[in-house]
């Protein structure tokens, strides 16, 4: 390690406090100075990063998606038919809003317009095909039992007495039928799951 000389730092200190001493008034103006620019850099800086926060924030849409992802979907098993509902329509609405958008921009954009068109439609299909699964296990048991109170087809009454009609008829092919429309089975797995022998 290099000495250095006491005595040239105290020889230096005492050159310093002279200098400070001779130009006070400068040297305070001086800090004055130096202090508001050292707030000023500190704002632009926070400003800056609020500017980028703001454009980093996303878009009511893209905000949406995130909640129907990371929210929506997991809970997806303890949601009534209603709320499925609603799911699907909103995101719909979604696409149609991409759609129309799409329509309106240049060519150039296409490509992002598909790629999330696409995943609007992945969740739609998401949730259609949960819709139709519990659909299809709420009609099982309401075939078991006639008397059976369904909280999932809550709002959606009238629905649940057509289906109750068609088991009452004798033509097993019209029930079929209907089961089929409405949740998207084949004929054959409806008859193995409701027990139809024909």
């Amino acid at each position: 390690m290099a000495k250095i000389e006491i005595r040239s730092i105290v020889e230096g200190g005492k050159k310093v406090g002279k200098l400070i001493k001779e130009n006070q008034k400068e040297i305070l103006a001086g800090m004055g100075v130096a202090k508001r620019g050292i707030k000023l850099l500190k704002e632009n800086t926070e400003n800056k990063k609020e500017n980028q926060l703001i454009k980093k924030k996303l878009s009511y849409r893209e905000q949406m998606y995130k909640k129907y992802v990371n929210e929506i979907l997991p809970k997806l098993d303890s949601q009534n038919r209603l709320e499925l509902f609603q799911y699907i329509d909103d995101i719909e609405q979604y696409v149609q809003q991409l759609k129309d958008e799409e329509k309106r921009e240049n060519k150039l954009k296409k490509p992002l317009y598909e790629k999330k068109i696409k995943k609007w439609y992945s969740l739609l299909m998401q949730i259609r095909n949960k819709m139709s699964t519990k659909d299809y296990l709420e009609f099982i048991k309401i075939y078991n039992d006639l008397n059976y109170q369904s909280n999932y087809f809550k709002g959606f009454e009238g629905h649940v007495e057509k289906f109750k009609r068609y088991i009452d008829t004798e033509k097993n092919d019209v029930f079929l039928k209907y089961l089929e429309k409405t949740t998207g089975r084949d004929i054959e797995k409806i008859k193995k799951d409701f027990m139809i022998i024909e």
